[in-house]
């Protein structure tokens, strides 16, 4: 069964729905759906339904929904806050870690981050949320989570301040995350992953999260590549705190 969002609409068994560009032409060329085809749409929100096509055509797909679809969401909010990498390596990161459940995806610049962003950070973001939209359609969430606008570690310390904050480090030597998470009983059930750039965190951005009360830790004896290390602590945290 296919899947759509249709975010700005309630959604309620009984009711027809258009699906909305670019949907409408993805499920009529390229999905070849035809009516009485049977598909799901979710609000974005947490809220999702399966149907039936009533209408199929080159300018409208409609839908009667008639079931609400058990929610499949992690019973752990996971914030990423990434730093910015280059290439195809920021995609990577956002298709993944929504696949695996996170809520909220902030990009960072930090003092080491690589690519400067900032003169295409419009068309990077709208990009971003692309991905992010297909991924979360692909792993069959009803939320649909959200990129940020990029910003910096110091802007975001007075918000994230008191949370759970972990952020994996090559220099860390006495604390790894698995010991972390399975000597801590969560509190919250919220988490905040911080990922370094490529180049590593600066030591004044180490001490800035340690001082808000932030964990450093280290996620075994291999060094990771930054985009490898946010699909592994994401992985690792719903293993021991989520729904895996």
């Amino acid at each position: 069964m296919h899947y759509f969002f249709l975010e700005g609409i309630e959604l309620l068994a009984g009711t027809e729905v258009d699906l909305a560009n670019p949907d409408l032409k993805h499920a009529y060329s390229v999905l070849r759906l035809k009516e009485g085809d049977r598909i799901a749409v979710a609000d974005g929100f947490g809220t999702a339904l399966s149907g039936f096509i009533t209408v199929a055509s080159s300018e409208r797909v409609r839908a009667l929904l008639d079931q609400e679809i058990p929610s499949n969401e992690s019973n752990l909010n996971i914030y990423l806050l990434q730093s910015l990498a280059k290439g195809e390596k920021m995609d990577r990161i956002i298709r993944q870690t929504v696949e695996l459940g996170i809520k909220k995806i902030i990009p960072l610049e930090l003092m080491r981050s690589v690519p400067d962003l900032k003169k295409k950070e419009e068309k990077k973001l709208i990009r971003w949320q692309k991905i992010a939209r297909s991924a979360a359609a692909q792993s069959r969430r009803a939320f649909l989570p959200q990129v940020e606008k990029i910003n910096n570690l110091k802007a975001l310390l007075s918000d994230i301040e008191g949370q759970f904050i972990v952020m994996p480090w090559e220099r860390e030597e006495k604390v790894s995350l698995k010991e972390l998470l399975t000597t801590r009983q969560p509190e919250v059930h919220s988490v905040y992953l911080l990922i370094g750039p490529e180049g590593g965190f600066d030591l004044a951005e180490i001490e800035a999260i340690r001082k808000i009360g932030g964990h450093t830790v280290h996620m075994g004896p291999r060094i990771l590549r930054t985009e490898t290390a946010a699909v592994a602590a994401v992985t690792m945290i719903q293993s021991l705190w989520g729904d895996f």
